[in-house]
């Protein structure tokens, strides 16, 4: 068979481009496994829902709030959790502190495949926790690790990684299609008939998805994405899928030399000089998830020199980006046809807020003009293509932490002063369209 190694699916015949995920030269050649062996050995009856209990309530804390959080509230019993990201971000780190501190009230295998148990030892000689209870196995044979398993009744396991551990039971090499998606089929049927927890780690291609089928994500119960600039200190860790908890969230950590470090303010991360007056740049507030972050966004506008003007956007939506310029020159009678066009968002986050919009409006205009704007101000609306304010979800939310930051201003679309809850100290001033904001903002 051949199996595209974007989405899984499966030809007898090799095909340039897929026909489910539209992917060119995806197709690798694997024999298909027919008889694939079972953990799972006991029968299995059907019962009424309403006799099968529940695990909810049934947490386990990892010891690291951000984590938690991020989980739903901690570990459930039986479940997989698959943590990707780029090499050298930080996957190994942040899941060798986990295990430390599970090791503390449960035993803990880290199973090691690319590694030795030697230099997992030297890197845990730089962290602050305490690894007297942890057990470090070398192996990427999964047969040998669900026979450790058994034998020593391991209540949490961490595997890394998936691209390098293999099977007997499935064909094809390391790495490869099958092998990824039977050891991870594998790995869950482990964790579901023992009542165990494992978390696998997992490396992403040049395009950022985690390596192997797409089927792989569909298999495990969580999927975080582990995200940062090579250069900067900080670290984002995004839940993209999560069968027990919420999807979309995110959590901060600070990569320091004794190891991750939660970073639980993280206004002080994308806002350094809050309070001043700079022109091209304001302060939006973007839900990630459920957590409302404010971020400041930075725009350069300046006369083309060269024949072609260049509009680039760093964070923020490119397609998004283009709308408001156009909109902008449209409903404002702002001539921006011979500027060069540089929209940012500060602190090297991916923000996809439609709410982002009105910020990012003013930002581009405060620039062009040369007029400063108070970043004591949030802004927050989306912007349609009449120039009105749209209605933003979850306005109080965002509203709580704009007062918990401090600010003094916040701008909002007319629509949504209805939702407000009473009892707020900041000042908030509803508006119809982008020019009537426009024009208070910069008389």
């Amino acid at each position: 068979m051949y199996y595209c190694s974007s989405c899984g699916y499966k030809s007898v015949k090799w095909l340039g481009k897929c026909p489910l995920c539209s992917g060119w030269e995806t197709f690798n050649q694997e024999k298909e496994e027919k008889d694939t062996l079972s953990v799972v050995k006991d029968e299995t009856a059907p019962k009424l829902l309403k006799d099968i209990e529940s695990i909810e309530g049934k947490r386990i804390a990892t010891g690291i709030e951000e984590f938690d959080r991020l989980l739903g509230g901690g570990l459930v019993i039986g479940e997989t959790v698959l943590v990707g990201g780029e090499p050298g971000v930080g996957k190994s780190t942040i899941l060798l502190e986990v295990a430390s501190r599970l090791s503390q009230s449960q035993k803990t295998l880290y199973v090691s495949a690319e590694e030795s148990p030697q230099q997992v030892a030297l890197r845990a000689k730089r962290f602050e926790g305490d690894f007297s209870n942890l057990y470090i196995l070398g192996e990427d044979d999964l047969e040998r690790v669900y026979g450790h398993i058994k034998e020593h009744g391991f209540q949490f396991v961490v595997i890394d990684s998936i691209q390098v551990v293999y099977s007997s039971r499935y064909e094809g090499s390391k790495g490869s299609v099958n092998q990824i998606k039977g050891c991870a089929d594998y790995l869950t049927q482990i964790a579901k008939s023992l009542g165990i927890v494992i978390i696998i780690v997992g490396h992403v291609t040049k395009d950022g998805a985690i390596a192997g089928p797409k089927l792989l994500e569909h298999i495990v119960d969580c999927v975080l994405y582990f995200e940062g600039e090579s250069l900067s200190n900080y670290r984002l860790l995004r839940a993209s899928k999560n069968r027990f908890g919420p999807v979309g969230d995110i959590a901060v950590f600070e990569m320091t030399s004794c190891g991750l470090k939660e970073v639980k303010k993280i206004t002080d991360i994308f806002l350094p000089h809050a309070g001043t007056s700079i022109s091209g740049s304001c302060v939006v507030s973007a839900l990630e998830g459920w957590r409302p972050i404010l971020i400041e966004l930075q725009s350069l506008v300046g006369r083309a020199t060269f024949g072609v003007v260049r509009r680039r956007s760093l964070g923020f939506d490119f397609n998004r980006f283009s709308l408001i310029v156009a909109i902008i020159e449209k409903r404002l009678k702002v001539s921006l046809a011979g500027e060069d066009i540089f929209l940012n968002v500060a602190g090297g986050i991916k923000i996809n807020d439609p709410a982002a919009d009105l910020g990012a409006a003013i930002a581009i205009i405060s620039s062009f003009k040369e007029k400063e704007v108070s970043l004591s101000n949030v802004f927050i609306g989306e912007i349609g293509l009449a120039g009105e304010l749209r209605k933003v979800n979850n306005i109080n939310l965002r509203l709580k932490e704009i007062e918990r930051a401090n600010f003094k201003r916040c701008f909002v679309p007319e629509s949504s002063l209805k939702d407000i809850d009473k009892g707020f100290t900041v000042k908030i001033e509803g508006f119809s369209s982008l020019g009537e904001v426009a024009d208070k903002v910069f008389s």
